[in-house]
């Protein structure tokens, strides 16, 4: 056959020759289509363009071929170059090399060609050379889709995702038709920089495009979706793919298991293999870090044994995400068994040994495991130390701290800023804090936790002039105290005292954001009822603005009425608490009650006859009650004067709207909405929060996405049928004309208020209050229908919304349905 082969070779036209080079290479004959070209006496630029193809397509070296081709003095046209570059874009290339390809090219007139110089970005974006890459995109004269393509992904994966958006709209203005790749690209650098809103308006752009059904650009709006925390849309995408693939579901399941959803991220697992998809590393190493976070020890050894048997358990991602299982779930056996079965060469999984000894307070095992990392010689990280450290802090076994510090100096970790700070921790504890000030001094970074750390261990050993020597040190170098340094130096002026001092840094703990925190509230309370003759109305004072911010009105009236005697700022603190939660009479009632007993109001107490400026909450209720009451010319009124004030807030519209709904106007309901368009002003999505046994659930209007959503939804069925036997009428509905309500989804009317409130009391003992927050105004409706469940149901219900807080009981609010 070999003979034969040669025979035509030499007794064929050249033609002839090239026809068979091109048959054993459509055969995927590699070798024999060597030979063939080989034995061939005469060899054009096409014979070689064909072979350099070949040898890129069976992923082989084109560069040999390429040399060989320029010795034999054949010159290259712009099919070459393209595979040569397209050869060379799957290795690491130096940067002279691709500046000495990419020279030849301008040599063989090839420097504006797209065909060739497409591959040649791409080549220069892959090696991290972006900056050549935009020269030669800018040198382009005919740019076609995958000039843009090359050029906006390349950016957008060397972190220039503001620069690859810019050239999406500047390619987007030169109507330029993208391609399925190019979107999945835009939504991916929209999603790197958190552009979420960017991303939508994409989204509507791919919709007029017809990619909508594209799985690339569907798992990119998955991706953006669930790093949005989107999820009503992120279900939406998914549920509407045609086909779905490993990384269509890769991207839902790792969105709901990093952001607490393991239950809905579980089941998506087990959707996935009975789609008959094959969950690759990066599921399950996701799930497991799902499962750990979450403490789901069953479910996450039924994911291990899946790991075993469909090999992956040698996965490097696989093994740290066990062990930390294991070790987040106190399963420290097991943790050493998936450790000794590792590769060990990763200071991942030591590190990993280290906390978990260190959390059963196994200081021996902990000091077992650091030998043995010196022994294998794994380098340690700046985690190693730390973690051995913490143990012995824990444990009180500083010798052992000190011992492990000459280890941290020989592995040049004494400047690191993360192991000082606990260096730090260990020696303030132990009581040498002049071995810990000379850490501090050491670092050159201005590291909070470790300046925090110093001032609490003066605090801790009564030294409290240094503790705020320091913190005036702090300040000055303009280093920002947290919560925790802030409540140590509020503890130092109590413990000298200083009460001015003290009381200016309280005034910086509400200008820092710090007004609600316990830890502060507790220091306060130390620093006043230590400081001065009013020591102990001081303290009360805070205890009621601490308790009416924290949403406990109960608690703060309690402490008011137990004070002895009652200063103008414990009037002031218990008004304005009764005014934020809605209690306008009780809060009336107090103002003349302190008018009565001699004290003078302030600017800051609430003053009904005091002439003042109505502001936006004044106009806003007005608007509200003209709702309640269809007073149209006075509502127009308030909604005028709100929307001069807040012209941003959509609650003028949406009340104004409402009203006209109500009273029927459907031509000047869809006025009001256009021109909240025409202005930009747009209404946030509802949401709603409760916590529930320590964990905060969160809620969309018609989300399903909650573990008992059925549990949820069929209690929610309940309260409705209950509460329409005693009066309640759905008042949703009221909203929308008659055609437009037969093409509503029904789920958009349920709020998610109600889905919060009817898990609370699903899930809340009957003593204790529900609690929801949600993040815009509360609809009528759904105000009108908490106030039959309070009744139904015999719970309290506090709900605070955007404006104030409502105290639902027995069946009326606190706000008397004005708000």
């Amino acid at each position: 056959g070999d003979k034969v082969h040669a025979w035509i070779l030499k007794t064929v036209p050249f033609t002839s020759s090239e026809r068979i080079l091109d048959i054993d290479l459509s055969g995927g004959d590699i070798d024999g289509a060597r030979k063939v070209f080989d034995d061939m006496l005469t060899r054009s630029a096409s014979s070689w363009n064909m072979i350099i193809s070949a040898c890129v397509a069976n992923r082989l070296s084109g560069e040999a071929p390429f040399c060989r081709m320029r010795a034999e003095n054949i010159r290259p046209d712009e099919n070459t170059f393209a595979s040569v570059l397209k050869a060379c874009s799957g290795n690491r290339i130096a940067r002279h090399l691709v500046k000495e390809i990419h020279g030849k090219i301008v040599c063989n007139g090839f420097g504006t060609s797209p065909l060739v110089c497409n591959p040649l970005i791409d080549l220069y974006s892959k090696n991290g050379f972006i900056d050549n890459a935009k020269r030669v995109f800018a040198m382009l004269h005919s740019r076609d889709s995958i000039s843009w393509v090359a050029m906006i992904s390349g950016l957008s994966q060397n972190g220039r995702e503001r620069e690859a958006l810019l050239l999406f709209c500047w390619m987007h203005n030169d109507a330029v038709r993208p391609t399925p790749y190019l979107l999945s690209s835009t939504l991916s650098a929209c999603t790197k920089i958190e552009l979420f809103k960017l991303g939508e308006q994409v989204h509507g752009l791919i919709f007029r495009w017809g990619f909508s059904t594209q799985i690339c650009v569907c798992n990119a709006l998955l991706t953006l979706y669930c790093r949005a925390e989107d999820w009503i849309s992120a279900e939406l995408i998914f549920s509407g793919m045609e086909f779905r693939d490993g990384v269509s579901y890769n991207s839902l399941i790792a969105g709901l298991a990093q952001h607490g959803l393991c239950d809905e991220a579980v089941k998506l697992f087990d959707s996935m293999m009975a789609d008959c998809l094959r969950p690759n590393h990066v599921t399950v190493a996701t799930l497991l870090s799902a499962c750990a976070d979450a403490g789901y020890l069953q479910i996450g050894r039924t994911l291990h044994s899946y790991a075993e048997k469909t090999g992956i358990l040698s996965n490097v991602v696989i093994e740290g995400s066990l062990l930390d299982l294991y070790v987040k779930c106190s399963d420290i056996n097991t943790a050493h068994k998936c450790f000794l079965s590792t590769n060990r060469q990763n200071v991942v999984l030591w590190n990993l040994m280290l906390v978990a000894f260190g959390q059963s307070g196994n200081l021996i095992e902990s000091l077992e495991i650091l030998s043995k990392m010196q022994i294998e010689g794994i380098v340690p990280n700046q985690y190693t130390y730390p973690s051995v450290l913490k143990t012995c802090i824990s444990l009180g076994a500083f010798y052992q701290g000190e011992q492990i510090q000459s280890h941290v100096i020989k592995s040049g970790f004494q400047h690191n800023v993360y192991v000082c700070s606990v260096l730090l921790e260990m020696y303030a504890k132990c009581g040498k804090l002049v071995t810990a000030r000379n850490i501090l001094n050491r670092l050159t970074e201005g590291d909070v936790v470790s300046w925090t750390t110093m001032i609490a261990g003066y605090v801790q050993h009564d030294l409290f002039a240094e503790a705020l020597q320091l913190f005036k040190e702090m300040q000055n170098r303009g280093i920002q105290l947290d919560n925790i340094g802030l409540s140590s130096t509020i503890t130092a002026s109590a413990g000298i005292p200083a009460l001015n001092q003290g009381r200016q840094i309280h005034a910086q703990c509400w200008v820092c954001g710090f007004s609600h925190d316990l830890s502060i509230g507790n220091a306060l309370l130390s620093l006043y009822s230590r400081c001065g003759y009013d020591s102990k109305t001081e303290a009360s004072n805070a205890l009621i603005t601490l308790y009416a911010k924290c949403g406990s009105i109960c608690d703060a009236k309690r402490e008011f009425d137990d004070m002895p005697e009652k200063s103008e700022v414990s009037w002031n603190a218990i008004i304005n608490g009764y005014s934020q939660h809605g209690y306008g009479i009780e809060a009336v009632d107090l103002f003349d009650k302190m008018v009565r007993q001699g004290m003078t109001p302030n600017s800051v107490t609430f003053v009904g006859e005091m002439p003042i400026e109505p502001d936006a909450m004044i106009w806003r209720t007005l608007l509200s009650a003209c709702t309640i009451h269809k007073h149209m010319e006075i509502a127009e009124f308030a909604a005028r004067h709100l929307q001069s004030i807040q012209p941003e807030d959509s609650a003028a519209y949406v009340l104004l709207s409402n009203m006209y709904a109500l009273t029927g106007n459907w031509d000047l309901r869809d006025s009001t909405r256009r021109v909240m368009k025409e202005r930009g002003v747009k209404k946030e999505p509802g949401r709603s929060w409760i916590e529930v046994k320590n964990s905060v659930h969160a809620f969309y209007a018609g989300d399903r996405l909650h573990p008992l959503t059925d549990e949820i939804y069929k209690n929610l069925g309940d309260l409705n049928s209950r509460a329409a036997e005693i009066g309640y009428v759905d008042k949703q509905c009221s909203l929308w004309s008659d055609a437009e309500q037969g093409q509503k989804d029904p789920m958009m009317f349920v709020h998610s208020e109600k889905l919060a409130i009817a898990f609370g009391i699903l899930s809340l003992p009957e003593l204790i209050p529900v609690r929801v927050i949600k993040n815009i105004r509360i609809c009528d409706d759904c105000h009108n229908w908490i106030k039959y469940v309070s009744k139904i149901s015999s719970r309290t219900i506090i709900v605070r919304d955007a404006y104030r807080f409502h105290h639902f009981n027995g069946g009326l609010c606190s706000c008397r349905d004005y708000w």
